[in-house]
């Protein structure tokens, strides 16, 4: 893939969304990780080409207890590179707030605590981008899509510039921007990337411990669940094919870590349905 490509498009996509719908800032939650870092950049390549549009970047870290040290410095340091407004607001005390309230009837789970967490970002981020005249981006790769690893009315938000990309993709692009756009070792834009780049992904919610890997595949790398859910999606409509894919997933991988990986996608497909679901006025008037 021409990374060089992918990232002057996305630059210049989300630059026509802007003035197409005339919105004048990008509000965007930094979570230290890859996906955040990489949108950020893309974001600031935006301001910095259009500067008769008077667009503004907003960047805000929103960190609870369940986010490590390394990932807060990382989403301060792609602020702090990229942005042209930036601060930390943490969110612990609204959180304990909300669960507490929550848990007047119903007892919380692990997933439900992230999934608060999640959509109290979302209420930060949307009132910002409410009173700023903008819109909020969207940092889900196409891997997080087909494994359904995002919270809806949480961290999915209005406009998505890696959303066609699959998470080694964006491992891929992350490295292009710092080894051929951002290049000053000494700059802020390649250590904020080199530190995205390095850092162990996870959901920031602590869901559970050990990373995103640990659900979705332990031992295994995001190209190799890439190349499971690729091969699955490209071929489930024709049984011999599949079945053929499947031979070859289950050699290469092992049985088990497939049937991991296409359970999650499977169990996860309600949420790629348009939302909110509708009867279809067909069945009922004519």
């Amino acid at each position: 893939m021409d990374y060089k490509r992918v990232f002057e498009t996305m630059v210049s996509e989300t630059e026509k969304y802007l003035t197409t719908n005339n919105l004048k800032t990008m509000v965007l939650g930094l979570s230290g990780g890859i996906d955040s870092t990489v949108t950020a950049a893309i974001c600031h390549e935006v301001v910095k080409r259009n500067p008769e549009e008077e667009l503004k970047f907003i960047g805000v870290s929103l960190p609870c207890s369940t986010n490590s040290v390394e990932e807060n410095d990382s989403a301060y340091m792609a602020m702090k590179a990229f942005c042209d407004e930036y601060w930390v607001e943490n969110l612990q005390k609204e959180y304990l707030l909300m669960r507490a309230t929550c848990e007047q009837h119903y007892a919380s789970t692990h997933l439900s605590q992230g999934n608060i967490k999640a959509r109290l970002r979302m209420i930060y981020l949307y009132n910002i981008a409410s009173v700023t005249g903008g819109m909020v981006m969207d940092t889900d790769n196409l891997t997080e899509h087909y494994l359904g690893f995002w919270t809806i009315h949480g961290d999915v938000a209005d406009y998505n510039p890696i959303g066609g990309l699959w998470k080694h993709e964006v491992y891929n692009l992350c490295k292009y921007l710092f080894e051929e756009v951002y290049t000053d070792e000494t700059q802020a834009p390649y250590k904020a990337l080199r530190a995205a780049y390095g850092i162990t992904p996870t959901d920031g919610n602590g869901v559970a411990a050990g990373g995103d890997m640990a659900q979705i595949a332990p031992g295994h790398t995001y190209e190799e669940v890439d190349d499971i859910l690729k091969s699955y999606i490209q071929t489930k409509d024709n049984a011999e094919h599949c079945e053929q894919e499947l031979a070859r997933l289950n050699k290469a991988y092992g049985a088990e870590t497939v049937e991991r990986v296409l359970k999650r996608h499977r169990n996860s497909e309600f949420k790629r349905k348009r939302l909110p679901i509708a009867i279809e006025r067909g069945l009922y008037a004519d």
